[in-house]
């Protein structure tokens, strides 16, 4: 059968079609990913890798270009929520370049007569320069009744490490120094932690399977200490003798946290908790309940987080503990 001639107008027609397909075949080849690119790409920040920058005294900031609410909440450490309450957001939740925003801080103290910024960081197991820091403090840093601080979001078990000057408690405030009419403090409890040498002592908190190990983890997190699962409700008892040095309820990351201060510059930590039974200057014996098994703070099942720390180190319980 002799083939029909094409018009004008197919021919333009299978000419442009041959080209599109061309075009796009062209377009789907597969994308340079050599390293001898002259122009590196694009860096682009995810939410999540914004990098952490402190609340300013005033707590105002102010939305940088392509900011979102989540990349704000991310960069000052707070919840989106409260962002949206603090200001009035209302949904989409849309930002623009320069507008203002009050930023309430996850974790604030009211100073109370007695208080000083050593004891505050002693009350709350920070670091005295970052509280000073956060909160625009001078030397000699005096405060004011009823002044709202914010404090760091990260703990720093060091402050914890020596022990307490005359004229402090073992809680949370400063107690008056002994006048001449007043009648003298009653000097502070004193007690001989195990060694850590050889055979230190030191007891397993609780019963359980070993879930995390103490170094490294996968995802390139050290791990100071060791996470233990065992049921939820269970009692968690104190590794050693010692003084319980913190007690933090809504603490980042580590939920409901005990820290128990033993002689020598050793700490040992308690995270994850459900319910907690000590409070801060309890003089706990070994095995003493401090608290149960719980999976508050960033966990998803009922475990304890469990550190032993030596003059700000941590140390593997496992070396310690047979």
């Amino acid at each position: 059968m002799p083939q029909k001639r094409k018009t004008g107008f197919e021919s333009c027609a299978w000419t442009f079609g041959f080209v599109a397909i061309s075009s796009l075949l062209a377009a789907c080849q597969a994308p340079n990913l050599s390293l001898n690119r002259s122009t590196p790409a694009k860096l682009v920040v995810a939410p999540l890798r914004e990098p952490v920058e402190p609340i300013p005294p005033s707590q105002m900031v102010k939305v940088r270009a392509n900011d979102t609410l989540y990349a704000v909440a991310t960069r000052y450490q707070v919840t989106p929520q409260s962002v949206i309450e603090a200001n009035g957001l209302q949904p989409p939740y849309n930002l623009r370049k320069g507008q203002a925003l009050k930023l309430v801080p996850r974790r604030t103290h009211n100073v109370v007569p007695g208080d000083s910024v050593y004891v505050i960081s002693q009350r709350y197991a920070v670091s005295q320069y970052q509280l000073a820091q956060l909160n625009n403090l001078a030397p000699p840093f005096e405060l004011k009744i009823g002044q709202k601080l914010q404090l760091p979001n990260s703990l720093d078990f060091s402050v914890l490490d020596v022990g307490l000057p005359d004229g402090v408690s073992g809680t949370n405030i400063a107690q008056p120094r002994p006048t001449k009419t007043s009648v003298p403090a009653a000097p502070r409890k004193r007690f001989v932690a195990p060694s850590l040498a050889g055979s230190s002592g030191f007891t397993w908190p609780v019963q359980g399977e070993i879930i995390a190990e103490f170094g490294p983890s996968q995802r390139g997190v050290h791990n100071d200490g060791v996470n233990i699962a065992a049921s939820e409700g269970v009692s968690v008892g104190a590794a050693a003798k010692g003084r319980v040095a913190f007690v933090g309820t809504n603490i980042k990351s580590f939920g409901k946290l005990v820290l128990v201060k033993h002689d020598g510059g050793i700490i040992t930590a308690y995270a994850h908790l459900g319910d907690i039974s000590v409070k801060e200057g309890d003089i706990v014996n070994a095995g003493q309940s401090i608290g149960t098994i719980g999976r508050s703070g960033r966990v998803d099942s009922p475990q304890l987080h469990f550190e032993i720390r030596k003059s700000r180190q941590p140390v593997d319980p496992r070396n310690l503990i047979s």
